[in-house]
């Protein structure tokens, strides 16, 4: 063997040195696509919320930084803010964190931090802190495709303005609300737009500290039809659901000691907000849900009200403490025969 054939690199050799240099140069290329993309997010993101401050409505995320390098990306917010003064409302969160893998960037896992506070014109006001907010984004370039929302230990204020006739201007109720768990579910079905919330050990009290009913487990599953596009970017307003007509799979209100209520059936909402529909519902112990209602509307017309629809189910169902009946809702009036038992609240 010569110096020549020593000094001359094997075949093998060659393949090792120009695999190290591929991957040595995939590296500088993948290490500047990433920071160029995050330079790309922080600067169009800045421009976008100063677009919407110029439109009257601006967000602001403080320390706002682009983090996650080698293998996610995300956006990083040390607090939140929303503004809109063309609806009179704001909103403040605390700290965002969000992170998408950097070969799937439409799906995206974020989480907010509390304490947040939430105002609208006139005169309402939500304060709300949680352990953990949670939420799974997939979306495309239009927008959203699905997403979801999760909380654990729920709990805060809510200021509302006094809507009696003998209420004087200025006049609230203030409520304190606690849940244990919470879940938001939408997705895109086609050209339609499917919901599923719940939420556990959900308790309303007044301000006195006495609660209006016992802890609550409620869950609602539902299909808006055509209103897939309300995930798409910019699409949402507060009457978005005017118009439209959906399916009310089922709905559960649970207060516990067999006090079961379930709702389901076809609606729609027409052009002023009211909604109309034909739902089947069944009750579960009547005289339970009877002696937790009046305790919420102590007012004398209102006990008469409740105790003449509890005496109404109980007839139908032949005396028995649990009732199927057909509930009709026209304009918002719910019908129960033919007598009118309450009004909905316009969307």
């Amino acid at each position: 063997m010569t110096a020549a054939d020593i000094a001359a690199p094997s075949p093998g050799s060659r393949k090792i040195r120009r695999l190290a240099i591929g991957i040595v140069l995939f590296l500088i290329a993948y290490s500047g696509a990433w920071f160029f993309a995050a330079n790309q997010i922080e600067t169009r993101l800045a421009a976008f919320l100063v677009d919407r401050k110029a439109n009257g409505s601006s967000a602001e995320c403080d320390g706002m930084d682009v983090r996650g390098f080698p293998f996610r990306i995300g956006l990083f917010c040390n607090s939140v803010r929303l503004d809109d003064a063309g609806r009179g409302a704001s909103a403040s969160f605390g700290a965002l964190r969000s992170a998408a893998q950097v070969y799937r960037p439409g799906h995206a896992i974020v989480e907010l931090d509390g304490p947040a506070e939430v105002r609208f014109s006139p005169g309402m006001t939500v304060s709300a802190d949680w352990t953990l907010l949670h939420a799974s984004v997939q979306a495309t370039l239009s927008g959203l495709n699905r997403t979801s929302i999760t909380y654990d230990q729920l709990a805060g204020t809510a200021i509302l303005p006094a809507f009696e006739d003998d209420a004087a201007p200025g006049d609230t109720h203030k409520f304190i609300f606690n849940a244990g768990h919470g879940e938001a579910h939408l997705r895109q079905n086609g050209a339609d737009l499917d919901a599923a919330l719940s939420v556990d050990k959900f308790d309303l009290k007044l301000d006195d500290g006495l609660s209006l009913l016992p802890p609550v487990n409620a869950s609602a599953d539902l299909t808006f039809v055509d209103r897939a596009s309300l995930m798409q970017r910019g699409s949402w307003r507060p009457d978005a659901l005017r118009g439209s007509k959906g399916e009310m799979r089922n709905v559960t209100l649970d207060l516990g000691n067999g006090m079961v209520t379930t709702a389901s059936g076809p609606f729609s909402v027409n052009d002023q907000g009211l909604i109309s529909g034909e739902f089947s519902v069944t009750m579960k112990n009547i005289d339970g849900w009877r002696q937790n209602l009046v305790k919420v509307f102590p007012d004398k017309d209102d006990t008469v009200m409740v105790n003449n629809i509890a005496n109404m189910l109980t007839a139908l169902a032949d005396g028995k403490n649990e009732a199927t009946v057909k509930l009709n809702v026209r304009d918002g009036i719910a019908f129960l025969a033919f007598f009118p038992i309450g009004e909905l609240p316009q969307l």
